[in-house]
Order: structure tokens, then C-alpha cells, then sequence
């Protein structure tokens, strides 16, 4: 399986190496291209929305097949939390793997290698 990410604050690169996925493809202004299958991790922006260089990503490469996403639980975005993952798991009809806050806890990105794992 290949992986692609965006990271605003850096919590989704930080989650994409602690799942040891060095070779996952960074996306930076939607422009990029991955061949075949590929699970997408994000971040929510605004009021819960999937970042514009996601949504270009997305239109420009078919084969999600999965989606993780990283948010905040803080006050000022819990009503938002991880509303972009949320999205694209409707938008494109793919499993949500994992909404994280921030870049999640030891036992959830544990957790999250076994999802990965049975991909």
C-alpha cells in the first residue's frame, strides 16, 4: 500500500514517522501524483474542512482506500474535530482508520500500525 499526507502544523508528519511510512508521499499543493492504491492522512482546516491541496490531491489521483486524520479536541475546534477524515470517508466511501488528536497517543498509533499492517 502507499501512503500520501498533508501537514500544516507538522502533528500528521510527526504521526506519518512514528508509523515508520518514510517512504509516504507529502502533499504540498495538490499537484503531486501516486500510482495505484494509496490511504491519505490529513488535517481539518478552517471550520471542519478538507485542505484545498487535499481536495486537488484527491481529484488528480484515483485509488483512496483509506483515510486518518489528525485534529484538535481543543475548545475552539471540538466541534470540527477531524471533520476533514470524516469528509473524504463519506466523500469517497473509504474506512476512516483513525481520528486522532494531535499526533495521538502511543497506544493508538499502535493500534493504528495493526490497521495498516492488515492492509
Amino acid at each position: 500500500m502507499k501512503y500520501a499526507y498533508a501537514s500544516k502544523t507538522g502533528h500528521v508528519e510527526k504521526i506519518v514517522r512514528k508509523l515508520g511510512l518514510s517512504d509516504a508521499l507529502k502533499i504540498t499543493d495538490g499537484t503531486e501524483t501516486i500510482d495505484g492504491e494509496f490511504v491519505i492522512f490529513t488535517y481539518t482546516t478552517g471550520k471542519g474542512k478538507v485542505p484545498k491541496q487535499v481536495e486537488t490531491f484527491l481529484s488528480r489521483n484515483a485509488g483512496v482506500q483509506a483515510v486518518g486524520g489528525s485534529g484538535s479536541r481543543a475548545k475552539s475546534h471540538a466541534d470540527t474535530f477531524n471533520f476533514a477524515a470524516d469528509t473524504i470517508g463519506m466523500q469517497y466511501n473509504v474506512p476512516i482508520l483513525a481520528r486522532l488528536d494531535g499526533t495521538g497517543t502511543d497506544a493508538e498509533i499502535d493500534l493504528l500500525k495493526d490497521v495498516i499492517e492488515t492492509l
